[in-house]
């Protein structure tokens, strides 16, 4: 591969100081001219100009977005590529008045369940045609399954995927009188060592992520839900799909849980929970990908020899490999730009790219071939691998629906009244259900 150049950067502010640009600088050090930056489309020099977000920290987005946006423009002289970064908190502010104003950027690294999304809904660019084979191919079939909106055609591309898995202390496990090599795989296991957990130690049995606002403490009922119905939270007309018995049967088991959470839940989401886990305050904690660099950061990168053990989600009575799953992706927003926007994502989602891109963010390896970097080298890593691989998945509701956010705030509250104990199973499957109903109409 061609040498890569260190890009210098500085920063513009646009759109009311909301949106930090990347502008690539003259090739003899000096700043650049001064232009504006926003813009799509032919530049004067005949250029196809095109502008790419990765909502995030910064100083991660660089790491592997600039190398790469760099190399591709050497290999794509017609194009020229401009960054824009933004906080994943700052672009969920701002992103709808781009779309309106149709400033937003040409290229951005999107979510799943937003293709619907009522403000950017029109800008997306059907991807079918110009998107490789090799760039299509190389995601497993569950993850197509996973994002599929029932569009014949292709507007986004997953780029990382993330799984629940079943993070617990080992210490605390012994402490407890359970085996820390053998975790468990079942309802009935985790629930007795939840029970095991609280009863004969200091610590909670389970960590749960109720805080409002943050969406997890349904992304927690959910993956039960999932599990014992072997169905997404919401059909393809966003109608609940879990007033069933198998539904009853979910919410069940996580009322049997309440006994065995850490006190006071609506204050925690993962983000806290984590140092819990890690200092030995709760037993076991449900999280994805996200929580590796908390336990990595105490322990060290090789966490199979440390005492957080990671292993696949324990399996409803059903024994269905199933669990919960967050994709993001790339989207193209412009027809006049999409050539050049695609050639971008082909290159964004090549092997080399999405390696530096996990590793850069912490996430899960995508693709087989990931695992050769030493960064991949430890044994927890394939169990976010095989899950993706070889688990069936559901994940993030509402990706039918205009406003897929309004669903999570309407269940949350009635999750939590489950948790604090105000109401029982019954009366929450009742209520989660009307509620995602009163969003439905709403929309309608």
């Amino acid at each position: 591969m061609k040498k890569k150049r260190i890009l210098s950067l500085i920063l513009c502010v646009a759109m009311a100081g909301t949106l930090v640009m990347g502008c690539s600088s003259s090739s003899d050090g000096g700043e650049g001219s001064g232009e504006e930056t926003g813009s799509s489309g032919t530049s004067s020099d005949g250029k196809t100009k095109i502008t790419v977000i990765r909502p995030g920290d910064q100083e991660k987005v660089q790491a592997f977005l600039e190398p790469a946006v760099e190399q591709f423009m050497e290999d794509n002289p017609d194009i020229e590529v401009e960054i824009k970064y933004e906080s994943w908190t700052g672009w969920i502010q701002t992103y709808p008045t781009y779309f309106e104003a149709d400033t937003q950027p040409d290229v951005i690294f999107w979510w799943d369940n937003k293709m619907f999304d009522s403000s950017a809904r029109e800008h997306f660019v059907d991807l079918t045609d110009l998107l490789s084979e090799e760039t299509v191919s190389q995601i497993p079939e569950s993850v197509w399954s996973l994002v599929d909106t029932g569009d014949e055609e292709l507007y986004y591309i997953p780029s990382s995927v993330d799984t629940m898995v079943l993070y617990y202390n080992k210490d605390v496990f012994e402490a407890a009188g359970l085996d820390p090599e053998s975790p468990p795989t079942t309802w009935d296991e985790f629930y007795e060592a939840a029970k095991a957990i609280t009863e004969n130690t200091d610590a909670a049995g389970i960590g749960v992520p109720a805080i409002t606002g943050s969406e997890v403490l349904e992304e927690f009922v959910g993956m039960f839900i999932n599990q014992a119905t072997d169905a997404p939270i919401l059909d393809e007309n966003s109608e609940p799909l879990f007033e069933t018995d198998e539904g009853m049967e979910a919410v069940e088991f996580v009322e049997s849980l309440v006994p065995y959470m850490q006190a006071s839940p609506t204050e925690y989401g993962r983000g806290e929970l984590r140092p819990l886990l890690r200092d030995g305050q709760i037993g076991m904690l449900i999280d994805a990908p996200w929580a590796v660099p908390t336990f990595t950061e105490a322990f060290g990168e090789n966490l199979d020899e440390s005492i957080i053990g990671i292993t696949s989600i324990p399996l409803a009575p059903n024994g269905k490999q199933i669990t919960w799953a967050g994709t993001n992706g790339w989207v193209a927003t412009r027809e006049e730009t999409a050539e050049a926007s695609a050639k971008l994502i082909d290159w964004l989602m090549s092997p080399e790219i999405l390696e530096s891109h996990h590793i850069a963010y912490g996430s899960a390896p995508l693709l087989e071939s990931e695992f050769e970097n030493p960064a991949f080298q430890y044994d927890y890593w394939k169990v976010f691998y095989d899950d993706t691989q070889n688990f069936t998945l559901y994940g993030m509701i509402g990706k039918n629906s205009p406003t897929p956010s309004a669903y999570y705030t309407a269940m949350e509250e009635v999750w939590q009244q489950l948790i604090l104990g105000q109401i029982d199973a019954q009366t929450a499957l009742e209520g989660a259900a009307e509620a995602a109903r009163g969003v439905t109409a709403r929309n309608s």
